[in-house]
């Protein structure tokens, strides 16, 4: 039994390793896949996303080294792409002519900040607390309310297969409680964006990243219930910026996807996204 890992960033992006490293740690831990989702490029400077001009050297490093692996691991081309209305997203030209095996479709940055810079909701707790100083006069709510709004449009208007941490915008309750999540306005974009993924047939990971730190899932154990009675496809993935994160907090999320009633992961064979029995220890292919 194994884990598989659709969501990772290597030193083209934010990642703090090579790619091979991350390939070689896989190898290791006896991962059949693992996927190569680097933040895609923007049109404005931002230090934690992939420069264009790097974009043709990763898709052909991953290349080279899926045929040099070929015999020990499946590895696969991908990138996570930001939307931004008029800016970028999964469908915009860039994209025409790299070839991916899936698209990993998120919200990091939700309008502008009074200098004109989008505003990136998952820095810091005070880098958080200016954007919603100045872009939504302090109002949270008005702030939570258009990240779920621009989520869905994305949806709405764009292809790709996996929605990346679908709502990250809570995570600086862990810090200061900005919100409460419970409330029937917050509860309410929830049911709406989870009933537009359900539509559209996307997956949604479970992302781990934040598990070993502070115990955060997006989405958290409390939406697993809400998502099988809606039957959305999950599959769990760590967003690994280092090797040894390929796995993290994974026993812990299967065991509790199960108790919700989950019995299948969605992973990607022969380029078709099927569903794979799992247990707390690993999937059962």
């Amino acid at each position: 039994m194994s884990w598989t890992n659709y969501h990772g960033h290597c030193s083209y992006c934010d990642g703090h390793k090579e790619v091979e490293d991350y390939i070689i740690e896989a190898i290791n831990r006896k991962m059949p896949v693992i996927g190569f989702s680097s933040h895609a490029p923007v049109p404005f400077d931002c230090f934690w996303t992939m420069p264009h001009e790097r974009l043709s050297s990763y898709i052909k490093d991953i290349s080279e080294l899926k045929e040099k692996y070929n015999a020990q691991i499946r590895v696969l081309t991908s990138l996570e792409i930001d939307y931004i209305p008029n800016l970028t997203g999964p469908n915009f030209p860039f994209l025409d002519d790299v070839q991916l095996d899936y698209k990993i479709g998120s919200i990091h940055f939700v309008d502008k900040l009074k200098n004109g810079e989008p505003w990136a909701i998952d820095g810091s707790f005070d880098e958080f607390m200016v954007g919603v100083n100045q872009v939504f006069e302090g109002d949270i709510r008005r702030a939570v309310e258009r990240f779920f709004e621009l989520t869905r449009e994305m949806i709405r208007t764009q292809e790709f297969e996996i929605i990346g941490h679908f709502d990250k915008i809570k995570m600086h309750n862990h810090t200061k409680p900005l919100f409460d999540e419970s409330s029937d306005w917050y509860q309410a974009e929830i049911e709406k964006t989870l009933n537009l993924i359900a539509d559209k047939k996307l997956i949604v990971e479970i992302n781990t990243k934040s598990y070993d730190c502070n115990g955060l899932l997006f989405p958290g154990v409390d939406l697993f219930k809400k998502m099988l009675d809606k039957n959305i496809s999950v599959t769990i993935n760590s967003d690994a910026h280092y090797p040894d994160k390929l796995e993290v907090g994974y026993g812990y999320v299967a065991q509790e996807l199960y108790n919700s009633g989950y019995r299948y992961l969605k992973e990607l064979i022969n380029s078709k996204w099927v569903e794979v029995a799992f247990t707390e220890k690993g999937l059962e292919w």
